[in-house]
C-alpha cells in the first residue's frame, strides 16, 4: 500500500484514494483527479469512484457505505444506478416469458406508474412518494380497484429486481380498500348453463328455489329441509339484495 493511501484511511471498513496509472506514450506515472473509495463488505471487496475531484466528497460517500453495511443492507452503485424504467422492463418480460394474459392490463398499470414518477431511480422511490403517486391517481378519479393494480405491478417489480439483484428492497406499499367490487345473480339461462358442467353430486347443492318477495321459501324447498317456517327471523333475509343471491360453499 502507498504512502498516498495510508494518509487517506478513515476509521472503518474502508479507505479513500487517488488511483494512479501509466501514460501510454511518456511511461509516466500519474494520478487520477477523481477520488475512489474502497471497502469490503461480507468478505468481497468494492471499489467505487466518487466521481469527484474533492477528497471531502469521497469521504462521505464511504461513510455513506459503512452506514449501509451497519445497518445489513448494503446499496452500492449498481443498485443505486437501477431505474423504474429497468424495473418494468424486468416486470413486462416476465409477464412475456411466462404468457401471463394480463399483460396488457400490466402495461396499462406501468404507464401511470412511469407518468408520475419519470426518470427516477429505484432508491428514489420511498414510501412517501408511492403515497404520493395514491393521492395524484385519486386526483383523477380512478377508482381504487384500478390504483391497486397499479401498486401490486409496483411491488411485483421491485420483487422481481431484488431477485435479479437491481434493487435491495421495495418501498412499502400499502393496499386501498375497493369499495367498487361488482356484486350480480345469474339469470336462470345463465344458471341452468353452468349447472350442466357441474359433477352430478354438486348440483344438488345449487339447485335451490328462489326466496319470494316476502322472504319465504317455494313449498318444495321447505319439504325438502324438513321446515315450516318461512320467517326472515330464521334466518333468511327479505331484503332485495339478498332475495336476488345465494353464497353456497362446497368442497370436492
Amino acid at each position: 500500500m502507498t504512502e498516498s493511501k495510508k494518509n487517506s484511511r478513515t476509521r472503518g471498513l474502508g479507505f479513500v484514494y487517488q488511483p494512479t496509472y501509466r501514460n501510454r506514450k511518456t511511461g509516466e506515472q500519474r494520478r487520477s483527479a477523481k477520488w475512489w473509495i474502497q471497502y469490503s463488505f461480507r468478505g468481497r471487496i468494492y471499489r467505487e469512484s466518487s466521481a469527484s475531484a474533492q477528497r471531502s466528497d469521497a469521504v462521505k460517500l464511504l461513510r455513506r457505505r459503512v452506514a449501509e453495511m451497519g445497518r445489513g443492507r448494503l446499496i452500492g452503485p449498481d443498485v443505486e444506478r437501477t431505474t423504474l424504467d429497468e424495473l418494468v422492463t424486468i416486470l413486462l418480460n416476465d409477464y412475456r416469458a411466462n404468457r401471463r394474459r394480463s399483460l396488457d392490463r400490466v402495461e396499462d398499470a406501468v404507464t401511470h406508474l412511469q407518468a408520475f414518477f419519470g426518470a427516477a431511480r429505484a432508491v428514489e422511490i420511498t414510501g412517501d412518494r408511492v403515497i404520493a403517486y395514491v393521492a395524484a391517481r385519486q386526483r383523477d378519479d380512478a377508482a381504487n380497484a384500478t390504483i391497486n393494480r397499479e401498486l401490486a405491478a409496483l411491488k411485483r417489480m421491485f420483487r422481481l429486481g431484488e431477485r435479479a439483484g437491481r434493487v435491495n428492497q421495495g418501498p412499502p406499499v400499502s393496499m386501498l380498500t375497493e369499495d367498487n367490487v361488482r356484486t350480480g345473480f345469474f339469470e336462470p339461462d345463465q344458471f341452468h348453463a353452468v349447472l350442466r358442467h357441474l359433477p352430478d353430486e354438486l348440483r344438488p347443492v345449487l339447485e335451490v328455489e328462489p326466496i319470494s318477495p316476502a322472504g319465504e321459501l317455494s313449498p318444495r324447498f321447505s319439504r325438502a329441509s324438513g321446515s315450516t317456517s318461512t320467517s326472515p327471523a330464521d334466518g333468511f333475509a327479505s331484503s332485495p339484495e339478498r332475495r336476488r343471491t345465494a353464497t353456497v360453499a362446497c368442497s370436492h
